[in-house]
């Protein structure tokens, strides 16, 4: 399988498509956790497209989009709260596209662009009791810093961080990647 990462310059001309992919690929999460419209109106799997926009447009962020057949299977964001600290948020993976590296390597260009731009820390936050999303984030560098509760979420929030001088070695089993500079 052949994947292109790219960074999306304008995701609001796309923003339909990056909905989609989004409210698709955290499904599993949202049944996995019994989440709903009703008890956690705003994790990614029940936003609307222009819900989904708002952290996409921030000043400074950064969208990539990982790309099979001209098809978006993946996606990450990542975005500047101040002081060298960025954000990453909304990555995610087709299901019929994941355990192939794909996560990775979006992860590891979404560090690598963010560094260039000044990052020296990135931070995440999961559901705390997603052990195996724990897991996969500590093998890619993070490390769990606290865990929050939140009035208006069913679940408890696990912060996670990584340093971006951490590197990540990865390999791409089978699948060829290639990292384009731009697309509209």
């Amino acid at each position: 399988m052949f994947y292109e990462v790219r960074e999306l310059d304008n995701p609001g001309e796309r923003i339909a498509e990056i909905g989609a992919l989004i409210r698709l690929a955290f499904a599993d999460v949202a049944e996995a956790f019994h989440l709903t419209p009703t008890n956690c109106p705003k994790h990614p799997s029940f936003l609307s497209d222009s819900d989904m926009l708002e952290p996409l447009a921030r000043p400074g962020a950064i969208c990539l989009g990982a790309l099979s057949d001209n098809l978006l299977v993946g996606f990450v964001a990542i975005w500047p709260k101040g002081r060298g600290v960025y954000e990453l948020t909304r990555l995610c993976v087709l299901p019929e596209h994941r355990h192939a590296g794909l996560g990775t390597q979006l992860v590891d260009i979404a560090v690598q662009r963010a560094k260039a731009q000044g990052a020296q820390k990135i931070e995440i936050g999961i559901i705390a009791a997603n052990e195996r999303l724990k897991h996969w984030y500590e093998g890619h560098g993070f490390r769990a810093t606290t865990e929050r509760e939140y009035a208006y979420l069913p679940f408890t929030v696990c912060e996670m961080e990584r340093e971006c001088d951490v590197e990540h070695h990865w390999r791409t089993n089978q699948n060829h990647w290639f990292l384009a500079d731009r697309i509209n």
